[in-house]
């Protein structure tokens, strides 16, 4: 196996949803661990990649300082995660067009993402307890992040069932954590 050189990050052959599956204990290919965690892949670059084990499954890279345009992709597609105003779209590449946007306009430690098919999740993010998660309207937790670091943050993300039915898991989760490091 080649040694991953953080310039030039490559996206293995385990898609996203794959990677839920290995953390529900469905199935697990030889030598793949089913937690994800999301690591940056250098001390002064804006490039992140969600693993599972040692094993990146996604990558995204932040361009710009303050509220920065995010591109995300895994074996499942590619999506950018751009501000306008006090909201982010979030928009997919291949076909272009406009999957959610989120409002973050209600609080400094969180919105509300509004797919464009008329679902609504909520993103809620404590700093200072190193916690974020998106939840239903209704409460129920779906993706969870446990985070910590100033220079190199970094990330355990916990996919719960409710997380493990979305079919817009992959964007998703880079959403969460571009909104992490990026946007609160």
């Amino acid at each position: 196996m080649e040694p991953m050189i953080a310039e030039r990050v490559q996206t293995r052959r385990f898609r996203l949803l794959d990677a839920a599956a290995l953390q529900a204990g469905i199935r697990k290919p030889a030598g793949v661990s089913g937690e994800l965690s999301c690591v940056k892949s250098g001390f002064l670059d804006n490039r992140y990649e969600i693993r599972t084990g040692d094993r990146p499954i996604a990558a995204l890279q932040l361009s710009g300082l303050f509220r920065p345009t995010v591109s995300a992709t895994t074996d499942d597609g590619a999506w950018f995660f751009e501000p306008v105003g006090r909201s982010i779209v979030v928009r997919s590449q291949h076909p272009l067009r406009e999957l959610a946007t989120v409002d973050l306009s209600f609080s400094d430690h969180g919105g509300i993402v509004r797919l464009s098919d008329g679902r609504a999740f909520l993103f809620s993010s404590d700093f200072w307890k190193g916690r974020a998660e998106f939840q239903t309207p209704s409460g129920d937790p779906v993706v969870r992040f446990r985070f910590r670091g100033w220079f190199r943050p970094r990330a355990e993300i916990d996919i719960l069932e409710r997380g493990r039915q979305l079919p817009e898991l992959a964007w998703f989760t880079m959403l969460g954590w571009a909104l992490i490091v990026g946007y609160l």
